[in-house]
């Protein structure tokens, strides 16, 4: 293909038209992208396909922030990036796992702020806890009952690459 019997404009043209394709393309899988970047966390959506993926791996390759990403591919093995590359059969197994995970670090944390408030007369004025706890002992069983609801109804996801 000779490009240069093109104006400009419709190089342009061509080059918006060719992006869009590629980043409209669906590979039939599904990519789950949580990116971390400055102090903020977010998921990004509009991954399709493992092109826009590897782009996306790219712009945040630990020096802007860095992307874990989730998939039903079985072929990003060769995928660069900085954060985690990991495979999980479906969305659902994704979620559980993910709710399961939040769940585990959240009850020991939870159990701490708990106890610091409960004991706080025996602590010197300056070490005491200011407020009393947003959560309740009630709260505590009813996310261990919830996380242990969880334990076994999903696949975790797996590297890739070991």
């Amino acid at each position: 293909m000779n490009l240069s019997e093109y104006t400009i404009e419709q190089l342009v043209e061509l080059k918006n038209e060719v992006e869009n394709h590629i980043y409209s393309y669906e590979d039939g899988y599904f990519y789950i992208c949580n990116v971390r970047s400055y102090g903020r966390n977010w998921k990004e959506n509009f991954i399709k396909n493992k092109h826009t993926l590897q782009e996306l791996c790219y712009r945040y390759n630990g020096d802007d922030g860095i992307v874990d990403v989730y998939s039903n591919n079985p072929d990003l093995g060769d995928i660069e990036n900085y954060g985690d590359v990991k495979f999980v059969p479906t969305q659902e197994d994704y979620e559980k796992w993910y709710n399961y995970v939040y769940l585990r670090k959240l009850i020991p944390s939870i159990e701490k702020e708990l106890e610091e408030w409960e004991n706080r007369d025996n602590v010197p004025f300056n070490s005491r806890p200011f407020f009393k706890p947003f959560y309740t002992n009630e709260d505590i069983e009813l996310h261990k009952k919830t996380m242990s609801e969880l334990e076994g109804t999903f696949v975790e996801p797996k590297y890739y690459r070991l």
